[in-house]
Protein backbone atom coordinates (compact mmCIF):
# COMPACT_ATOMS: atom_id res chain seq x y z
CA UNK A 1 0.00 0.00 0.00
CA UNK A 2 2.68 2.55 0.88
CA UNK A 3 4.61 1.92 -2.34
CA UNK A 4 1.43 2.37 -4.41
CA UNK A 5 0.62 5.50 -2.44
CA UNK A 6 4.10 6.92 -3.06
CA UNK A 7 3.78 6.25 -6.80
CA UNK A 8 0.37 8.00 -6.88
CA UNK A 9 1.71 11.00 -4.95
CA UNK A 10 4.67 11.32 -7.30
CA UNK A 11 2.37 11.11 -10.33
CA UNK A 12 0.09 13.81 -8.91
CA UNK A 13 3.11 15.98 -8.12
CA UNK A 14 4.45 15.59 -11.65
CA UNK A 15 1.07 16.41 -13.24
CA UNK A 16 0.75 19.48 -11.02
CA UNK A 17 4.23 20.74 -11.93
CA UNK A 18 3.54 20.18 -15.62
CA UNK A 19 0.20 21.97 -15.39
CA UNK A 20 1.71 24.96 -13.61
CA UNK A 21 4.56 25.14 -16.13
CA UNK A 22 2.06 25.06 -19.02
CA UNK A 23 -0.03 27.81 -17.41
CA UNK A 24 3.10 29.91 -16.92
CA UNK A 25 4.03 29.45 -20.60
CA UNK A 26 0.55 30.66 -21.56
CA UNK A 27 1.17 33.80 -19.50
CA UNK A 28 -1.20 33.00 -16.65
CA UNK A 29 -0.28 34.96 -13.53
CA UNK A 30 0.20 32.54 -10.66
CA UNK A 31 -0.07 33.89 -7.11
CA UNK A 32 0.79 37.44 -6.22
CA UNK A 33 -1.23 40.32 -4.80
CA UNK A 34 -4.95 40.56 -5.25
CA UNK A 35 -7.56 43.03 -4.04
CA UNK A 36 -8.31 40.56 -1.25
CA UNK A 37 -4.71 40.29 -0.12
CA UNK A 38 -4.37 44.09 -0.15
CA UNK A 39 -7.52 44.39 1.97
CA UNK A 40 -6.18 41.79 4.40
CA UNK A 41 -2.89 43.69 4.67
CA UNK A 42 -4.72 46.96 5.43
CA UNK A 43 -6.93 45.27 8.03
CA UNK A 44 -3.90 43.66 9.70
CA UNK A 45 -2.15 47.03 9.83
CA UNK A 46 -5.24 48.64 11.38
CA UNK A 47 -5.40 45.90 14.06
CA UNK A 48 -1.71 46.35 14.77
CA UNK A 49 -2.18 50.10 15.21
CA UNK A 50 -5.01 49.48 17.68
CA UNK A 51 -2.72 47.30 19.79
CA UNK A 52 0.34 49.58 19.45
CA UNK A 53 -0.12 51.29 22.86
CA UNK A 54 -0.16 47.95 24.68
CA UNK A 55 2.82 46.64 22.69
CA UNK A 56 4.73 49.83 23.47
CA UNK A 57 3.94 49.43 27.16
CA UNK A 58 5.24 45.84 27.07
CA UNK A 59 8.23 46.71 24.87
CA UNK A 60 10.88 45.61 27.39
CA UNK A 61 9.46 42.09 27.65
CA UNK A 62 10.50 39.16 25.48
CA UNK A 63 8.08 38.02 22.80
CA UNK A 64 7.12 35.03 24.94
CA UNK A 65 6.44 37.18 28.02
CA UNK A 66 4.54 39.71 25.89
CA UNK A 67 2.33 36.92 24.53
CA UNK A 68 1.67 35.69 28.07
CA UNK A 69 0.73 39.21 29.18
CA UNK A 70 -1.55 39.81 26.18
CA UNK A 71 -3.30 36.52 26.96
CA UNK A 72 -3.54 37.41 30.66
CA UNK A 73 -5.10 40.77 29.74
CA UNK A 74 -7.44 38.99 27.33
CA UNK A 75 -6.34 41.16 24.40
CA UNK A 76 -7.83 39.36 21.38
CA UNK A 77 -5.51 38.26 18.59
CA UNK A 78 -6.54 38.66 14.97
CA UNK A 79 -7.74 35.06 14.78
CA UNK A 80 -9.08 34.79 18.30
CA UNK A 81 -6.41 32.19 19.11
CA UNK A 82 -4.11 32.72 22.08
CA UNK A 83 -1.11 34.95 21.49
CA UNK A 84 2.22 33.22 20.89
CA UNK A 85 5.77 34.52 20.67
CA UNK A 86 5.60 34.19 16.88
CA UNK A 87 2.43 36.30 16.59
CA UNK A 88 4.00 38.95 18.85
CA UNK A 89 7.15 39.02 16.70
CA UNK A 90 5.07 39.38 13.53
CA UNK A 91 3.06 42.18 15.12
CA UNK A 92 6.24 43.98 16.18
CA UNK A 93 7.63 43.65 12.64
CA UNK A 94 4.41 45.05 11.19
CA UNK A 95 4.50 48.02 13.58
CA UNK A 96 8.20 48.66 12.92
CA UNK A 97 7.60 48.80 9.15
CA UNK A 98 5.23 51.76 9.56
Amino acid sequence: RSARHAVRVLAISQRTKEGLAAAKRRGVKLGGSTAGSERSRREAQARAEQIRPVISELGDLSARRTAEELNRRKVPSATGAPWSAVTVLRLRERLASR
